[in-house]
């Protein structure tokens, strides 16, 4: 079954290479020297191999660096291809919603093929145009305060009765009174919280903006001092208790920072442009008509 299992993982790989590999003039009869397989009438060069392989995206490639590994790639496209010539041969190219399939599939690379060099004419983003649009939306590119806490939480469920709301309280009100008797946060944490996620790690949450919590408890840290430990403070998960270890001001980007941000959204802006431009042409052309649903939406 494990065997099975990596026979189709192979195969899959093998699938997307396919997808995503540039396809190469045919070259000269193969060398028997640079065969890797052989099947009925059929050969699988070392370079139709490495064109495949190559062909992956990045994380697929890595798996593909020795010769063992190169192996099971070559069994993996061996087998797709048997499988398919036998496929062939019982006539399932000719079953209708294999067809339809097979249509897809090859109009799906031939769809990114051609816009991948239609992408390619999109000019590219001038140093002038990134600056010119930093000026225009500096606002925009300001890094928010944060702050960085630690929290102790007494749970409190959502079907509490009032007394149990009450001893939940009293519970991080005791904790807080052994805090400002000396006693230490992070161990306090490790000991009380009923927040499994940070209590392992002294109540640390790190660094953290005002929309990234819920806001009780950021309007709480934010008004802390580095330092300070709040009152209890009751959000939908219960009382917590919260020390704020270290603060970060709302800081500016200048345009360097900002270059990176500004030039992936001019580069997206500019792509999804030109694709709306060839899209609308193309439907002109072509003379496109989608009636699908409107029978229902009548």
């Amino acid at each position: 079954m494990k065997g099975q299992r990596q026979l189709i993982g192979v195969i899959v790989i093998v699938l997307t290479a396919l997808v995503f590999v540039i396809p190469q003039p045919s070259p000269a009869a193969p060398q028997d020297k640079d065969i890797v397989a052989r099947w009925g009438k059929k050969a699988i060069t070392g370079a139709e191999l490495n064109a495949r392989i190559a062909g992956l995206p990045q994380e697929y490639q890595n798996r593909f660096q020795n010769d063992k590994q190169r192996q099971e790639f070559v069994d993996g496209l061996v087998q797709m291809q048997i499988l398919a010539a036998e496929a062939k041969a019982q006539k399932l190219d000719r079953d209708k919603a294999v067809m339809l399939r097979l249509e897809d599939m090859n109009n799906s690379i031939l769809a990114q093929e051609y816009m991948k060099r239609e992408l390619a004419k999109v000019p590219k983003v001038t140093d002038k145009e990134i600056e010119d649009y930093y000026q225009a939306h500096k606002k925009e590119y300001v890094n928010a305060a944060q702050v960085k806490a630690q929290h102790i939480l007494v749970k409190v469920d959502a079907k509490a009765k009032p007394e149990e709301i009450d001893a939940a309280r009293i519970k991080a009100e005791g904790i807080r009174k052994e805090i400002e008797a000396g006693g230490d946060f992070a161990k306090l944490a490790e000991k009380y919280s009923d927040d499994p996620g940070s209590k392992t790690r002294g109540g640390d949450l790190g660094f953290f903006t005002r929309e990234r919590m819920v806001p009780e408890f950021s309007q709480a840290a934010f008004a802390l001092k580095k330092g300070e430990v709040s009152r209890p403070v009751k959000t939908a998960f219960g009382f917590h208790l919260i020390k704020v270890t270290d603060t970060k001001p709302e800081k500016q980007l200048d345009l360097k920072e900002a270059t990176p941000r500004i030039r992936s959204t001019l580069e997206n802006s500019r792509r999804k442009e030109a694709m709306d431009r060839e899209m609308a042409r193309l439907k002109k052309k072509y003379n496109v008509r989608i009636t699908t649903g409107q029978e229902a939406a009548k």
